[in-house]
């Protein structure tokens, strides 16, 4: 069980994808007689999270001035991961929810942590995109390969599909460190030791449709007017420490931007994941 969060505070900075909340819950189930085709490991994955965006001139209520949109998105995720070994997987997703500053809690959320821990003013919210339903699939492929003692190359990738994003990403780089498997890619549960790994590479995604950012592919339901970028990157740097019970992460990102007319060309945020770990059998 763990809890992560991603947030770009740390920088001294609030705005774009501005913060994401996530509580986690997963187990695995070894060597399973009902798994086709000699897969080894089945791991389930049980996720609620909340994320927030919010254009860099936070108190403003012109919308001529913002150059992001404000966003809310609550949801709820299921994911199934299949791996034949330590680094060779696939994964599916299913995910549902809300966005809306209302309904997805976001900008409750975010002003009374403004309010009450930050001593900040409220932003003020004055436009957003709707509230709508959602309802996600994603698939993904996990794979790593050996090229040293305690060097790997490792990449997931993925694509989704649905209401509320469509895109397709890949996520490659080097893992150096004494863990086993693919640990920077989710909860991995395959085989847990302790130990240290870092993790250095890039995300490279195809964005379709985002719903946080243009609104409703079928009806014109966007107060905003934003081109949005169709080509994405960021440059990430990772770090694992594992001692068990207990797990820490830290992965910095470093975004290029997802609309065209934002002020700040980059926007830098941080992970940070603890998860408690019941039982290393």
């Amino acid at each position: 069980i763990g809890l992560n969060v991603d947030n770009d505070l740390y920088f001294g900075i609030d705005r774009y994808y501005s913060s994401g909340i996530f509580i986690e819950y997963g187990f695995i189930n070894k060597d399973s007689t009902n798994l086709l085709n000699n897969w080894k490991y089945l791991s389930r994955h049980f996720t609620i999270g909340q994320q927030i965006n919010t254009p860099s001139r936070r108190l403003t209520s012109d919308i001529s001035k913002m150059d992001y949109p404000y966003n809310g998105w609550l949801f709820f995720e299921y994911q199934e991961v299949k791996f034949k070994d330590l680094n060779f997987g696939f994964g599916w997703s299913i995910k549902f929810g809300t966005t809306g500053a209302e309904a997805s809690l976001a900008k409750f959320l975010q002003n009374t942590y403004h309010r009450l821990i930050l001593n900040l003013e409220p932003l003020t919210w004055a436009e957003s995109i709707p509230q709508a339903f959602h309802v996600n699939f994603k698939t993904s492929i996990y794979w790593g390969k050996n090229l040293a003692n305690n060097l790997k190359y490792v990449n997931v990738s993925n694509v989704q599909v649905g209401t509320f994003r469509t895109s397709a990403k890949t996520r490659l780089g080097f893992q150096i460190g004494s863990l086993p498997g693919l640990p920077f890619f989710g909860n991995r549960l395959e085989q847990i030791q302790e130990g240290i790994s870092v993790f250095f590479g890039v995300e490279l995604e195809r964005n379709i449709h985002d719903y946080s950012l243009s609104g409703s592919f079928i009806s014109n339901n966007n107060p905003f007017q934003f081109e949005v970028k169709q080509l994405r990157n960021k440059y990430q740097l990772g770090f694992i420490y594992i001692r068990i019970p207990w797990k820490f992460h830290l992965l910095l990102n470093n975004s290029s931007p997802f609309v065209l007319n934002q002020r700040y060309n980059r926007h830098p945020y941080l992970n940070i994941s603890l998860s408690y770990i019941f039982d290393k059998k």
